[in-house]
């Protein structure tokens, strides 16, 4: 029988995103503020994807200025390079994966990549981002590749490119291969110095035989150098897998409740956007900086995310889950340790 996921899971809607704040939210076509921010500038690490669209509908329709707040969003490759700058006070807010965060959570301390300096941390997630929809993260080959199936990969060895160290991919090729019944061990797992456009041109090169690429970086190697998708992952226990997330210190957020609330005021504003206006989430994404800005031909034909407006505890498990059932931790972890409440919370 598989963990906790492979049960059912309410979908109850909830129209409350707050935190550690008594304050309603409105949609997107009111404004709701509460008290004032205790900081009212912050920067917020993101990993630019289209898992983060409803935080950059945000920023570009002025939410977060309506509440108060100047937010610089600073792209990084990965979530695990944001967690040291949390550390640091260099941001405030990480957007990324939940399997960096779990993992920095349960070992209680945090280096980034390439780095020697181990420090204490503490998290507590603050929002639901993201949930995976078919074709938002996929395997690509080149159309030459001799890799045709899963199961080549195994057989051929191959090398297959991630953007980063311990986080969601190596959770998502876990799932693939053992409902394949396939091994790990039998293909390499690189990370380029770039991230995600590393990728791209690894995989253009044929540096890698495999890339993993969430949107719109797959659609983007499909039209720019005739990629083609291996394997979506968006099937079996993965299907709807919670992707992104939205975290800062526990320190942080216990310090700064008026600031975590307003945040979460405008980010829903965003969510509500992306999850109802395909044609906002396609703006956002061609607004983004370079190298990472996105092609309205792109734009128009990637598959894109569902954006919650809300915690849903129960469905948040699934990715610790998933993480204990392929091997990616040692011992099961109840992830309701790692959230910050909020009004109207799920399973809770």
């Amino acid at each position: 029988m598989r963990p906790i996921y492979k049960l059912a899971y309410s979908l109850l809607a909830a129209l409350t995103v707050a935190v550690l704040a008594s304050c309603s939210s409105g949609g997107s076509g009111s404004v709701d503020s509460g008290p004032p921010p205790e900081q009212s500038s912050i920067v917020v690490d993101a990993v630019p994807t289209a898992d983060e669209a409803g935080m950059y509908i945000a920023q570009e329709d002025g939410f977060f200025a309506q509440q108060g707040l100047t937010v610089k969003i600073v792209p990084i490759n990965g979530g695990e390079y944001g967690m040291g700058d949390l550390q640091t006070g260099k941001a405030q807010i990480v957007a990324g994966n939940y399997v960096s965060f779990i993992l920095a959570q349960i070992a209680g301390k945090y280096a980034e990549p390439g780095s020697t300096d181990v420090r204490p941390i503490d998290m507590r997630i603050i929002a639901d981002g993201s949930q995976m929809q078919a074709g938002n993260q996929a395997l690509y080959v080149l159309p030459t590749s001799k890799i045709k199936t899963v199961a080549d990969m195994a057989k051929y060895h191959a090398t297959v490119g991630i953007n980063s160290i311990n986080n969601i991919g190596q959770v998502l090729l876990g799932s693939l291969f053992q409902e394949e019944g396939l091994n790990l061990k039998d293909i390499t797992q690189v990370v380029p110095p770039t991230g995600f456009p590393g990728l791209l041109t690894d995989l253009a090169t044929g540096k890698i035989e495999v890339a993993w690429l969430p949107e719109p970086f797959g659609t983007i190697a499909e039209q720019t150098f005739g990629a083609v998708q291996l394997a979506d992952f968006d099937q079996g226990s993965l299907q709807d897998f919670p992707i992104g997330a939205y975290i800062g210190t526990e320190q942080w957020v216990r310090a700064n409740p008026n600031t975590v609330a307003a945040f979460l005021r405008a980010l829903k504003q965003g969510q509500q956007i992306a999850d109802t206006d395909r044609a906002a989430v396609e703006k956002s994404l061609e607004a983004l900086p370079e190298p990472y800005t996105v092609s309205k031909v792109v734009a128009a034909t990637m598959t894109i995310d569902t954006y919650p407006l809300v915690m849903d505890v129960p469905v948040m498990q699934r990715v610790a889950d998933a993480m204990y059932e392929f091997g990616v931790i040692g011992k099961p972890c109840n992830i309701i340790n790692m959230i910050q409440p909020e009004p109207g919370m799920i399973g809770g």
